[in-house]
């Protein structure tokens, strides 16, 4: 913890004046010129020793969700604690530092002695970012307005901001998944599954389940009813392989911002099939090739978090990515995403019977609605 303070205009208008009265009383050898400059300076000087002392023993506490998404907005309580005994604090302001350089600024008028002040603001945290350790500063112009004293503080507490999910528009089209993500085994509601088979009946079964012509053939050899028996709803016989990489070619210019785009098109594609129930796995450049399952909903939250405190791979070659390719198996579902354009690095895609590759330049921010762009 770190103490400095400044002086203000009006301060350093207060010990100009008394210094100029002092000065002007010692030349003219008036006293009462003297003992005015003396008040003045001894008033600036009782001030700043009083700011001073009105920032000691003054602590700061936040409380927010620990694990949130970029781009939604949470409540953040702040709680200024006075621990003095008999000083209350007057004209507290605070400024916090969060992940993504976010810089919260809050006022308290007044804390009291043995007390404290409490202030709930709603804010977005517009970039992803992860911490344990937050930066404050404490500062007040107590009493007179004439120094502005400061103090800096550390408030422990994680926070984890995970990528802003946004769900590809290669997702969304019509028709564009109806050969290539596995959803043919998807039913809502209340509906069957994939069809199984047919087996005998058993006490609790639906009479819609009744299979009528393989029945009369097993009542005529003197056996029962036969039932049809299906997967159960949501049932999905494929997996998503999502393969993740930043290598390109022909000089491509790299970019921060079209990074987090891609993290950002990666969080959406996971979440969104994790909530249809189609498990994948992630092989990204990132995190050295590795392969990732993404079978359960605790590995996608673990996923999302990592994906907070993710830098960009700076050494991908196309040998990697194609071996990356290579390993995907036929039978999956094969999406590549990168924040390169596709047409630096399509040519490196094997033949593969189910493939979509996601175009980073599909999103434009700071609008209000997310369009194509050319």
């Amino acid at each position: 913890m770190t103490k400095h303070s400044s002086i203000t205009r009006r301060g350093a208008a207060l010990l100009g004046g008394a210094s100029a009265l002092l000065a002007g009383g010692f030349l003219a050898g008036d006293g009462f010129f003297i003992i005015m400059g003396l008040c003045g300076i001894i008033l600036a000087g009782a001030a700043w020793l009083l700011g001073k002392l009105t920032l000691r023993n003054l602590t700061a506490d936040i409380h927010l969700p620990s694990h949130l998404s970029a781009g939604t907005p949470f409540e953040l309580e702040l709680t200024l604690h006075n621990h003095r005994k008999f000083i209350d604090a007057f004209n507290t302001s605070v400024s916090l530092h969060l992940p993504g350089n976010f810089l919260f600024h809050a006022i308290s008028p007044w804390t009291a002695a043995g007390s404290a002040a409490r202030i709930h603001r709603n804010i977005t945290l517009a970039k992803r970012g992860f911490s344990d350790t937050h930066h404050a500063t404490l500062s007040t112009t107590f009493p007179l307005g004439l120094f502005l004293a400061k103090r800096h503080i550390e408030i422990r507490r994680e926070i984890t901001i995970t990528p802003r999910p946004i769900i590809p528009l290669e997702l969304s089209r019509q028709g564009c998944l109806h050969d290539t993500l596995p959803r043919n085994g998807c039913r809502a509601g209340q509906t069957f599954g994939e069809p199984r088979g047919i087996r005998p009946w058993q006490a609790g079964d639906s009479a819609r389940r009744i299979h009528w012509p393989a029945s009369a053939r097993s009542l005529a050899r003197g056996h029962g009813l036969r039932v049809r028996e299906y997967d159960p709803p949501g049932f999905f016989l494929d997996t998503c392989h999502i393969i993740f990489h930043s290598f390109a070619t022909g000089g491509e210019m790299l970019r921060e911002d079209r990074f987090e785009r891609a993290l950002s098109l990666l969080a959406g594609s996971i979440t969104d099939l994790q909530r249809q129930g189609i498990p994948c796995t992630l092989t990204a450049d990132f995190n050295n090739w590795t392969t990732v399952e993404l079978t359960s909903r605790i590995q996608v939250v673990e996923c999302l978090r990592s994906l907070a405190q993710t830098s960009r791979a700076r050494g991908t070659e196309s040998h990697d990515l194609e071996a990356a390719l290579h390993a995907a198996p036929a039978h999956h579902t094969l999406m590549i995403i990168s924040d390169m354009p596709p047409d630096s690095w399509q040519h490196l895609l094997i033949k593969h019977p189910r493939s979509l590759m996601i175009d980073i330049r599909q999103i434009r921010y700071h609008r209000k609605t997310l369009r194509a762009s050319a």
